[in-house]
């Protein structure tokens, strides 16, 4: 069985840049797959699937200037699914013996005997798989020692408490970490493909106090490269200031008004909009929107493109969890659904193929063709008016069948593009139909949470349900 990934022309092996916190190569892991997969054959299953995973890395955590947690963690897993008639078996070990992986098939086959067919069930269609797709750059070491990780953490704190101002700021946790994570997947059909990459995080949590009032703060950036993460004093001075923006709020009355949901957290409502095109929710018809595909589900001037070839990218992928390669496509174009997140058994049940979205969805970007490279935030703040500036939700539901929306929200209230005070103690509703469909306008001010990425979204009016 051939590794196909290692190496690819043009595309350096983890081999070449060293192996971070890790302690097997791609080629150890997928030797261990390919084991699995051997072992299932010779024991009857038809089909069979295996997955191997090793991570490690640094986790630092600090408070009042002394280390609290201080974590070097390592681990390793490894899976076979196999599949007899369509009735699957699944197994799992944290050993990568031959011994250990012969029982771990055994036990996947014993339960596969114990469950009731479902025809759709199996591997991914051989033509779809990444036999010779590109690879994507993920993998960045940082090899960064604990000490290191520790200055950085301290650094983070002294920024929060350096910040000038009549009221205390306490940090209750900040914190460095640089995880290495290294896998392989292999199949009956003689597919195998490795991967290895990298995650760096830095995070500062806050407390922000006048008198008996106490209001929280954080601020956080993770990156796969250690050299894109933000500045250590930028993080600490945010999650102060977040903190103290917040001090005096006040609550608002019940109105309607416009709305201007923050980029920090409009990811929440990309992910509303994306919930409602998984294979799941359409097979279901757990959504307002059955039957998805070319019907209109936002503003005519929004369109979203997942990639997951982005290098580095948090949520890239050169293929997904069955082994199925991914493309860079259009998920909605210009208002319309252009396509769905669909894993292999899911398609089929909707008479589809997958979309490689089997383990989740690669890198989404919103946009809009209205966007203009001056919309920062003070000119959204500007286009917003009189209205809400939304910057934090603190929990709510949302109900995916019908649309009804309600988060408990906290923010500020802006009067002619100006900031006035802030607000909190209040819960924003609508209906997620018609807030996508209403979306005005959406900021130059991108920002990344996982595989979201979009500015401030600009809705005309929603409802406040305040004192």
């Amino acid at each position: 069985m051939s590794v196909s990934s290692l190496p690819r022309p043009g595309e350096a092996s983890s081999s070449e840049m060293g192996d971070g916190y890790l302690l097997q190569s791609e080629a150890d892991l997928a030797k261990a797959v390919a084991y699995a997969i051997e072992r299932s054959g010779a024991l009857g299953a038809a089909e069979a699937i295996a997955h191997v995973s090793e991570g490690g890395g640094i986790h630092i955590a600090v408070t009042n200037g002394q280390v609290e947690t201080a974590v070097r963690d390592g681990n390793q897993s490894l899976r076979i699914t196999v599949f007899e008639n369509g009735r699957t078996g699944m197994a799992s070990t944290e050993s990568l013996s031959r011994s250990a992986i012969d029982r771990v098939v055994e036990q996947a086959i014993s339960m596969s005997r114990q469950l009731e067919p479902d025809a759709d069930a199996g591997l991914a269609d051989t033509a779809i798989l990444a036999w010779s797709t590109p690879g994507v750059r993920l993998f960045a070491p940082s090899n960064e020692s604990a000490e290191t990780l520790t200055e950085a953490a301290l650094a983070i704190e002294a920024a929060a408490l350096s910040i000038k101002t009549s009221d205390e700021v306490r940090v209750s946790e900040a914190g460095a970490s640089s995880q290495d994570m290294r896998f392989a997947i292999a199949t009956s059909q003689g597919f195998c493909r490795t991967g290895s990459g990298s995650i760096q995080r830095r995070w500062c949590q806050t407390i922000a106090q006048r008198g008996d009032e106490m209001k929280q703060g954080s601020w956080s950036s993770a990156d796969r490269q250690r050299t894109e993460l933000e500045p250590v004093m930028e993080i600490g001075r945010r999650a102060a200031e977040r903190a103290l923006a917040m001090v005096g709020a006040e609550g608002l009355t019940t109105r309607r008004c416009p709305v201007l949901v923050d980029s920090t957290v409009a990811a929440s409502l990309v992910r509303d909009i994306c919930t409602q095109l998984t294979g799941s929710s359409q097979f279901q018809r757990m959504t307002f929107l059955p039957d998805a595909m070319g019907q209109q589900i936002t503003a005519g001037h929004l369109s979203m493109v997942e990639d997951p070839f982005e290098p580095f990218g948090l949520a890239s992928a050169a293929f997904d969890d069955e082994g199925v390669a991914g493309r860079r496509r259009e998920i909605v174009r210009e208002g319309t659904v252009a396509g769905l997140f669909l894993d292999t058994r899911m398609a089929r049940k909707l008479g589809s193929v997958s979309t490689g979205n089997a383990g989740g969805m690669r890198n989404l970007s919103l946009t809009s063709s209205l966007t203009q490279a001056g919309d920062d935030l003070a000119a959204m703040l500007r286009k917003l008016g009189t209205g809400l500036w939304l910057t934090r939700f603190m929990g709510g539901k949302t109900n995916p069948a019908t649309g009804v929306y309600s988060q408990a929200a906290g923010g500020f209230w802006v009067e002619n593009g100006q900031i006035v005070h802030p607000v909190l103690g209040f819960t924003v509703a609508g209906n997620l139909q018609d807030m996508f469909k209403s979306i005005a306008a959406i900021g130059a001010d991108v920002h990344r949470a996982g595989a979201f990425r979009v500015g401030s979204i600009l809705l005309p009016e929603m409802q406040i349900a305040g004192r």
